[in-house]
């Protein structure tokens, strides 16, 4: 029932902002009805909040009490905006329908959540409006927002706001340089792009001959280098063709020599094998009864078989050497005509090259010539294959640019004929307004509008008056306030020199936060106080008080009445969340879980881990809850969130069981429409009840 930890110790020291110039202060001009839905409202938004009947305004039935506001739909954080704190506040604002706070002390914090909230809102499609008292603080809002080159972000300025005042990139985002100033550039670009494409035609038309003529060199000169190439080739080949002619004459005896002693060598071969197979059958063992008859071979066959074989041998070696020579000779015929023949050819060649490059230079020297006349006449060569030039394509044909020039004229009959409207138009396209409350009646952005922003930020809302947020509540369907809640309204003279209200009396903000605020813990003066019922002031103020037996330093308080309850329990400030946490679930048995986005499951073989990615920092306490089951918090006071819990298997946790209990105690939405914020991220501390 818990979902969120909204209050933050005070760091600061209370007291107002810088003076402002009096026309940006609240309240703006009474040109707007005072009621908040007086006008229909706007469609930017598909759930603002219905138009209520006749009589006090809203604002008013809100603060008596009289309007219960509906619980603000489940937020996801938005992510890269900074601490969970800040994440979760940025995403509620944008889901919240109506009217939501953002409490910081803090100015970079508090600026910073407002161009993010003003940024995403923008993003989805929704207009929005952004007033600050502080002109520098409109100054660095606008800027910043005008980082993202895909916003369309407007300055305002008020009547006695002097344009060049802000830095050169706020002063370019003013309605006079983004309206009138946008609206004349548009003009002078338009014209300037006619003359630009008549001057190009008018040298496209100039440069036809000279692009003619550079086509014509161009070709001649691909000619000849093809014919440079080929020279060589060409000239080898007839060298060859010739030197094969006289080196085949020089070669005819050897060749016929050889072809004799390779008819020799075949022969002696022939024989060589003969007498070798002769021999074999000689040494054949003669057989039983080849002996008994007297038929064996004689030993001296086989002696002169061996003469013979080695006769045949030896003329085959010779043989086989004269071979070897005629080879040597034959190449040596070769190699003493092909090196003759290599003079002659790279003489040849060069001859050849000198007769056509003299002509190859003068048709360079002519081509560039050429080339230099065309650039002169348009900005590129548009020759027929139409290249590209710094990435974009130019026309080829004069058929493209008088088209493009038919286009200009007909942009700029249209941007005459539009007149004052276009600046109008333009600034009506803003997606995002900055300005101070005097920029209202004096910014021509706001007379450029048709209808109310679908969100209107304040910022220091501090200084802000019932009257001042009826006057300003016209201007959109739904509402952020941002500023300092524990700040008094500073009182400001009036028409009369009075004060605009008594010293001391709590200012609209505080009095909405106090209203809206249904967090469980809160910062009340040296107390850190958990609620368990939300009660008004004048119940608060009925309860009793009751230290703890055991701690006296931590208070019950606990409302009067035939069934008293147990309203609140306040510990003392320096008391950390964690042990805070660990006190309610040991004396109350409350388990206060405070998830952020989407959860995940973690599943080992020892332990059930749920866990939030969005609440996960990198640092935390964990806290004791049931047996088996632990909480991870980090952060501290406002911003501290519930970064996992974990299930142990062997205390006889399964998915099951830790399912039922996360439904079980995971807290219900909550109508609380505040934010506080912290200064910066706090340290998670880890203090000790006092005793």
């Amino acid at each position: 029932m818990y979902d969120s930890f909204q209050r933050f110790e005070r760091l600061y020291s209370v007291g107002l902002a810088s003076e402002h110039n009096r026309t940006n202060q609240w309240p703006v001009d009474a040109s707007h009805p005072r009621h908040p839905h007086s006008r229909t409202p706007t469609t930017d938004h598909p759930n603002a909040i219905p138009v209520p009947a006749p009589g006090r305004s809203w604002l008013t039935r809100l603060i008596a009490g009289e309007i219960e506001l509906p619980a603000v739909a489940a937020a996801a954080p938005c992510p890269d905006v900074g601490i969970p704190a800040e994440a979760l506040a940025v995403g509620r604002a944008l889901a919240c329908t109506d009217l939501f706070l953002l409490d910081s002390a803090d100015r970079p914090t508090r600026e910073r959540l407002i161009v993010e909230l003003a940024r995403r809102a923008a993003e989805r499609g929704e207009s929005v409006l952004v007033l600050s008292p502080d002109p520098a603080a409109v100054d660095r809002l606008v800027e910043s927002l005008a980082s993202n080159r895909s916003l369309r972000a407007v300055r305002a300025l008020a009547e006695d706001e002097n344009p060049h005042r802000p830095t050169p990139a706020v002063t370019r985002l003013t309605s006079q340089v983004l309206g009138i100033g946008r609206a004349d550039q548009m003009k002078r670009e338009a014209a300037l792009a006619i003359s630009a494409l008549e001057a190009k035609l008018s040298r496209f038309d100039r440069s036809r001959t000279v692009r003619v003529q550079l086509d014509t060199v161009e070709r001649e000169r691909r000619e000849l280098g093809i014919r440079l190439e080929s020279i060589a080739a060409e000239v080898r080949a007839e060298a060859v063709a010739a030197m094969r002619v006289n080196c085949d004459a020089a070669l005819a005896p050897l060749e016929s020599e050889r072809a004799v002693v390779a008819a020799k060598r075949a022969e002696k071969e022939a024989a060589l094998a003969a007498t070798r197979s002769k021999r074999a059958d000689r040494l054949k063992r003669p057989g039983l009864f080849a002996r008994l008859l007297g038929r064996a071979k004689p030993a001296g066959d086989v002696a002169e078989l061996d003469r013979t074989i080695g006769v045949l041998e030896g003329e085959l070696n010779d043989l086989t050497q004269r071979e070897t020579k005629l080879d040597t000779e034959s190449a040596a015929i070769v190699n003493r005509f092909a090196g003759e023949a290599e003079q002659p050819i790279a003489e040849t060649i060069a001859a050849r090259r000198a007769a056509i490059e003299p002509r190859q230079r003068e048709l360079e020297t002519e081509a560039a010539r050429l080339d230099l006349s065309v650039r002169e006449f348009l900005p590129r060569r548009a020759t027929a294959d139409d290249t590209v030039e710094n990435g974009a394509p130019s026309p080829a044909t004069r058929t493209d640019l008088e088209r493009e020039l038919a286009v200009a004229r007909t942009r700029l009959e249209e941007l005459a004929q539009a007149g004052s409207d276009l600046a109008r138009r333009l600034l009506a396209e803003a997606q995002i307004v900055v300005g101070t409350p005097g920029s209202l009646a004096a910014d021509p952005v706001f007379r450029a509008r048709t209808g109310p922003f679908a969100l209107l930020v304040l910022d220091h809302a501090e200084e802000l008056t019932e009257a001042d947020f009826e006057h300003l509540s016209a201007r959109a369907a739904r509402w952020v306030l941002a500023g300092d809640a524990a700040l008094p309204e500073e009182p400001r003279p009036h028409l009369n020199g009075n004060g605009r209200h008594r010293r001391g009396e709590p200012a609209l903000l505080a009095r909405l936060a106090s209203l809206l605020d249904g967090e469980p813990w809160a910062i009340e003066g040296d107390r850190l106080v958990f609620r368990l019922v939300h009660l008004n002031a004048e119940k608060r103020k009925a309860l009793s008080r009751e230290p703890v037996l055991d701690n006296p330093h931590v208070e019950l308080r606990v409302g009067d009445g035939d069934d008293p309850i147990l309203a609140e329990i306040a510990f003392p400030a320096s008391t950390s969340v964690v042990d805070a946490k660990s006190f309610l679930f040991s004396q109350l048995g409350e388990v206060l879980l405070r998830p952020c986005g989407e959860r995940q499951w973690r599943r080992g073989e020892e332990r059930l881990t749920v866990c939030w990615p969005a609440a996960e920092t990198g640092s935390g306490v964990w806290v004791d809850l049931d047996p088996g089951v632990r909480e991870l918090v980090t952060g501290a006071g406002s911003a501290a969130f519930t970064a996992a819990i974990d299930f142990e298997r062997s205390a006889g946790w399964d998915e099951k069981k830790a399912e039922a209990w996360l439904n079980e105690h995971e807290p219900a939405a909550s109508a609380s429409r505040l934010a506080v914020l912290p200064r910066v991220e706090p340290e998670l501390a880890v203090r000790s009840l006092p005793v």
